[in-house]
């Protein structure tokens, strides 16, 4: 009769020590269970990494290879958040959001660590931008050399020109030190307009004058003549001031009150 020596060695009753043969083939076989498990885990992982691996290189096939180094660096201005995508007819969420493929986990938590950065950044520099733009337009304006600060015949400069001319190449700083010259209704008054510009910064002797350039505007101001005639009717519409004393206006009281008082008595008297 032939008997399975592992059988044997599992069935025999506790504290009964099995024969040597039996333990080594009963540790043998449980060795071999363990290293089954183990190649049986291991080809699982394999065969939900390896896939994923070949569907990120073949999404990258066009771009380095992922995870490097190069690869991160490449997709470093990914932007932040959830994605927005398009599922039943509808974009989920319905908002602006951006679209593509989401942050890696590490730029992702660099993100979540510095935020807002660098997005307030880009919209301090929006709002920096447009105040240099609307300084810079204030300063055009100032230094233009408008229709009135020139004869309207000779096309030559007045007297609020010359000083207008005087102040930019003294005044005006540095990088906003520029003479435009307002164009005319024809070229050759536009021409007359610059010589004559050249010829008073000559004329006054100022070194470095600054550089003239012509613009187009359509001026919404009123002339300086204008201004000047509706001060001087403001002015001459003002009342003669009145003035009066105090004690004039008390006694004046006085007297009124006094007259009330007389009233009173006569009315009682009556009765």
């Amino acid at each position: 009769m032939v008997v399975d020596k592992t059988v044997e060695t599992f069935a025999r009753p506790q504290g009964e020590r099995a024969p040597a043969a039996g333990f080594a083939q009963a540790t043998l076989l449980q060795n071999s269970g363990d290293m089954m498990r183990k190649t049986y885990w291991q080809g699982c992982l394999k065969s939900a990494v390896i896939p994923l691996c070949l569907a990120a290189a073949v999404a990258d096939a066009a771009g380095p290879f992922p995870f490097t180094e190069e690869w991160y660096r490449q997709r470093s201005d990914d932007p932040a958040g959830t994605r927005q995508i398009e599922k039943d007819g509808k974009l989920w969420p319905p908002y602006p959001r951006p679209v593509g493929r989401k942050q890696t986990f590490k730029h992702g938590y660099h993100s979540a660590h510095y935020w807002p950065h660098p997005y307030n950044m880009e919209d301090r520099a929006y709002v920096e931008n447009l105040l240099a733009q609307q300084t810079a337009s204030g300063w055009v304006m100032a230094t233009t050399l408008h229709d009135y600060y020139f004869h309207i015949e000779t096309q030559k400069l007045n007297e609020a020109g010359q000083n207008q001319l005087i102040w930019i190449a003294a005044t005006a700083p540095p990088q906003f030190r520029t003479v435009y010259v307002a164009e005319g209704n024809s070229i050759g008054v536009t021409q007359l307009r610059v010589a004559e510009v050249e010829r008073y910064f000559q004329m006054a002797g100022i070194a470095n004058a600054p550089p003239i350039l012509t613009r187009r505007e359509f001026f919404t101001g009123r002339p300086a003549s204008e201004v000047d005639r509706l001060r001087t009717m403001e002015m001459d519409a003002i009342p003669t001031p009145r003035l009066f004393s105090i004690g004039a206006g008390s006694a004046l009281g006085g007297g009124t009150s006094g007259g009330s008082g007389a009233g009173g008595s006569s009315k009682g008297t009556s009765k």
